[in-house]
């Protein structure tokens, strides 16, 4: 079986991986679906609900964010996307210790920075996959739809 080496392909330098400094120590952090589902379980199960909270926030602060213009709910957007990186990344913590060890400082914005590079480099839009009909995890049953299947099956 090839390997994605075979190819050229290193993980370690594709666009959505990065290292980040958090009090004195380097932690890898990358962003793929996986991410997503992390973001979504500290988001209280609704990833979408987070995408819309971190634009309004961007949308807020004007592309400019600093300690001084941050609200409770803006940290709780910078805490779930650095937390999903993490875990994403390899750092096999529960949420509760990963805030602990964030905590509250410089190196909190330096790690959401490079976790914004990342997830604003990728190219995937949850906007397209709510158009998919594949994907049943992000798609409310559409009750009418399941009747007019049925009556399709009966001609």
């Amino acid at each position: 079986m090839a390997k994605l080496a075979d190819y050229g392909i290193h993980v370690s330098d594709l666009s959505n991986t990065r290292k980040v400094i958090i009090q004195g120590h380097e932690f890898p952090v990358t962003f793929t679906l996986e991410t997503m589902e992390y973001i979504a379980d500290i988001y209280g199960g609704d990833y979408s609900e987070f995408e819309n909270d971190m634009n309004a926030m961007l949308k807020k602060a004007d592309g400019n964010i600093t300690s001084r213009n941050l609200s409770p709910s803006d940290l709780k957007i910078m805490r779930a996307m650095i937390y999903g990186m993490l875990r994403t990344g390899g750092l096999d913590e529960d949420p509760a210790t990963i805030f602990k060890f964030l905590g509250m400082n410089g190196d909190v914005l330096s790690a959401y920075a490079a976790c914004m590079e990342i997830f604003s480099a990728q190219t995937f839009q949850v906007e397209d996959l709510k158009k998919s009909t594949t994907p049943q995890d992000f798609q409310s049953p559409k009750k009418g739809n399941q009747k007019n299947k049925r009556k399709k099956k009966r001609k």
